[in-house]
């Protein structure tokens, strides 16, 4: 009785932690097993139970000696059979036949600060190289995109005119491979800076897309994100017995 009790204890805080961190951006840090405690009231035991519940059902991440970050509903794409049906948004669109290119409004190193450096599992500072550009399909505007990816996985990276180069490809060349991606997706107002860049009114709704990219060992190898006016978007699911792909 005592342990079915403890359950649904568990399972209540599990719910009031979820309310709480609902509105929070991509993985911002949560509080520690001890702030919890003292915020609800309740036991470690009891936090710790309802965090596993959280990390069980996606909607957060620990990583040993950093913390834990809260990452919503994130949608899991599996590249086990990425030369079948490709990843990325130029290899989407090629494969129906549109054509794709990019314009560079930045490419810089730059040092990892905050969140980024806890998503990317760097420490404080380490450097990273920042990839921003405008995509095109078929000529037409369709996302602002920020590619973050740790320096010293590929410095060939700094050398790269990714105006005449796919990012991807460039880093297979280096054996730097991504097996999977998390991503997050979710509607807000188009920022000054992004309404200018996409063309639209400021405030109008955009999809805004998070990806974090693991290698087949688990290696965080990339983080990116990608904005888009939410009537020109769309977002595609492919299943299939062994593995459910994601495409915007």
């Amino acid at each position: 009785m005592a342990r079915k009790k403890q359950m649904r204890l568990h399972e209540r805080i599990h719910d009031v932690m979820e309310r709480r961190f609902t509105d929070l951006a991509y993985f911002s840090p949560i509080p520690g097993e001890r702030e919890l405690c003292r915020q609800l009231g309740v036991s470690r035991p009891t936090v710790r139970k309802a965090l596993e519940l959280l990390e069980s059902e996606n909607k957060i991440v620990r990583m040993q000696g950093r913390g834990s970050f809260y990452t919503g509903e994130k949608v899991p794409v599996d590249y086990a059979e990425a030369q079948t049906h490709g990843f990325g948004l130029a290899q989407m669109f090629s494969a129906e036949g549109r054509v794709t290119r990019s314009g560079v409004l930045q490419q810089a190193v730059e040092p990892a600060r905050g969140n980024l450096a806890a998503m990317l599992g760097l420490d404080e500072g380490a450097l990273v190289f920042h990839l921003k550009r405008l995509r095109y399909v078929d000529g037409r505007i369709y996302a602002v995109t920020d590619d973050y990816i740790p320096l010293a996985l590929c410095p060939a990276l700094m050398h790269t005119d990714f105006a005449q180069h796919g990012l991807l490809r460039t880093l297979e060349a280096h054996h730097v491979c991504p097996y999977a991606e998390d991503k997050t997706i979710e509607v807000v107002r188009a920022t000054p800076e992004v309404a200018l860049y996409l063309e639209l009114a400021e405030e109008a709704p955009i999809f805004v897309t998070r990806i974090l990219t693991t290698d087949r060992e688990g290696r965080v190898i990339q983080y990116a994100t990608s904005q888009a006016d939410a009537f020109r978007s769309r977002f595609r699911v492919r299943s299939t017995a062994n593995i459910i792909t994601n495409g915007k």
